[in-house]
């Protein structure tokens, strides 16, 4: 098995701030997300970033605090959904249809107007803390914390709540009279008021994430890549397949780095990360540290090792994820380096404990050097296959001679996954080794 792996990392508040997207704060529970175009719900995650008609959906037991541009805060409730309707420096409109949610709104510009729309009332700030609950019966309840809220009916009558009021708007109904709400309610989804827009997070290239969304993240860790590089070549199949490939330290631990490669073929995407954490804080030169991945054993101890490397391969519908623990041993004979795999998961299904003893190899195309698979059926009878290629930019596998002749640099590997649990499809990603070799990963 091979190692690979993601991380999140923070984002500046100055990028931020310039543009008009939401980031997500936190998740907890089940929390999916969808674009008004599309009917696919996909999981929200921590760091994502959202646009306009965008829908997000709590279940039951989730939560899901949102941070918008211009530093407002949402907090939305368990078996809830909110559109993102209209995010502009002018006019932010939140259109809620259904559950519990709670926003402190940042002061808006002269002019600029920030809305939540229920399926009975239109709820408007100026800058102000305030939650609004849609019942089943499509009643709005609204709430102020802090400064003063606007709320008008669908016939347009309206009336202005301020701190310590709130009011219950029913379906074909008049505007009932304001109440005093308890103290106690002032507590509810609390940590919208503690967050800090420091915490704010950009996207993590991560599993579980379509195309788009790698692409919007990998763009913005570029920005940070020590080493990248790029090319289009065939693959083994005679597909014209783009590679991009960086590594990035910034903004790390100090003692990790991360690869990224992303492979943009005609009709797929595949990607994989690797996040590789070290037993101390790296050198600027990062190859002083890289040098040492392929030591096994000596008389003198290491400085640098890899302690952890978490990893992942996706083609945006599947996933196969791992993780190595790596420690030194000592004896008489002096320093031994072992790894350990501690979990290796096929689309969220844990496979560690279910590896039989045996694995079998076959070769394909024929060339027992330059492509072989290996194949293992686990023990709930399920099965996956790993097959490697080396191949030129033609596409072509090299016999043994020319491999040995031309040399490793001269050629490309492809990886392709297979599983029980791909229902036929396939990770199929290609990686260029020149990379590794400027970061000093391979010689």
């Amino acid at each position: 098995m091979k190692k690979f792996i993601c991380f999140v990392f923070l984002l500046t508040l100055t990028s931020l701030l310039f543009s008009s997207t939401v980031v997500v704060l936190k998740t907890s529970g089940k929390v999916f997300v969808r674009n008004v175009a599309t009917d696919k719900w996909t999981k929200c995650y921590q760091g994502q970033i959202l646009d306009e008609n965008y829908v997000i959906k709590t279940e039951e037991k989730s939560k899901v605090e949102l941070l918008l541009f211009d530093g407002t805060k949402i907090v939305i409730s368990e078996k809830s959904e909110v559109e993102l309707s209209k995010l502009t420096p002018q006019e932010r409109i939140i259109q809620q249809k259904s559950g519990k949610a709670r926003f402190k709104v940042s002061k808006l510009q002269e002019g600029a107007k920030f809305e939540t729309i229920t399926p009975t009332a239109v709820i408007s700030v100026r800058g102000t803390e305030f939650s609004v609950f849609v019942k089943e019966d499509l009643s709005t309840e609204v709430k102020v914390f802090e400064g003063i809220v606007n709320v008008k009916t669908v016939a347009g009558e309206s009336i202005d709540l301020t701190i310590n009021e709130k009011i219950e708007i029913l379906p074909n109904l008049p505007l009932p009279e304001i109440k005093k709400f308890e103290k106690q309610d002032f507590d509810e989804t609390k940590s919208i008021i503690k967050e800090e827009i420091k915490d704010a997070l950009i996207p993590e290239v991560g599993m579980d994430m379509t195309k788009e969304q790698v692409q919007r993240a990998a763009a913005e860790e570029l920005k940070l890549a020590e080493y990248q590089q790029g090319k289009s070549l065939i693959d083994v199949w005679g597909n014209r397949v783009r590679i991009e490939e960086y590594i990035v330290r910034k903004n790390l631990q100090p003692n990790q780095f991360k690869m990224v490669v992303l492979n943009e073929r005609e009709k797929r995407f595949d990607y994989f990360i690797w996040l590789a954490t070290f037993n101390k804080e790296l050198p600027t030169d990062l190859t002083l540290a890289t040098r040492w991945l392929s030591w096994k054993e000596g008389t003198t101890l290491p400085e640098y090792y890899l302690k952890e490397s978490y990893s992942g391969v996706s083609n945006t519908i599947d996933k196969v994820e791992w993780k190595i623990q790596g420690n030194i041993i000592s004896d008489n004979m002096g320093y031994k380096y072992q790894q350990n795999l501690v979990s290796y998961k096929i689309n969220n299904n844990e496979k560690i404990n279910l590896i039989p003893e045996t694995m079998t190899v076959s070769y394909p195309k024929g060339n027992k050097f330059s492509a072989y698979t290996y194949s293992v059926v686990f023990k709930d009878n399920s099965w996956a296959k790993e097959s490697y290629y080396w191949i030129d930019d033609n596409g072509v596998v090299p016999t043994k001679k020319d491999f040995v002749s031309n040399g490793m640099l001269n050629y490309n590997q492809e990886l392709v996954f297979e599983a029980s649990e791909f229902e036929g499809r396939t990770i199929d990603l290609v990686v260029e080794p020149k990379i590794f070799v400027d970061a000093g990963i391979i010689k």
